[in-house]
């Protein structure tokens, strides 16, 4: 059961520069197995990719396939962040 983090007020899913399996860097949604190590992790993780607001951060589960949709709409362009609404839906702006 993937967690991904999600900024309360913005929507935006948290993601960053990862190595892949094959040992390749690609940009994607950043995930945990356990929404504790996730919330354990929060803090840390927020302030390497650049974001101080530690308490708007939430974790909310994504399943597998979910999780593969939104490394899709990113297209592994830092440029991009991905946005999810309450309700799920999802829109992808570039960063300004």
């Amino acid at each position: 059961m993937p967690y991904v983090l999600r900024h309360a007020q913005t929507g935006e899913i948290a993601a960053c520069v990862q190595r892949n399996n094959y040992d390749l860097n690609y940009y994607g949604v950043k995930q945990w197995d356990q929404e504790l190590a996730a919330e354990q992790e929060k803090p840390h993780f927020l302030e390497a990719i650049g974001h101080n607001d530690h308490g708007e951060w939430a974790p909310v589960h994504a399943d597998e396939n979910r999780v593969k949709l939104f490394n899709v709409k990113l297209k592994n362009d830092p440029s991009r962040k991905l946005l999810m609404d309450a309700e799920g839906n999802l829109t992808v702006q570039t960063r300004t």
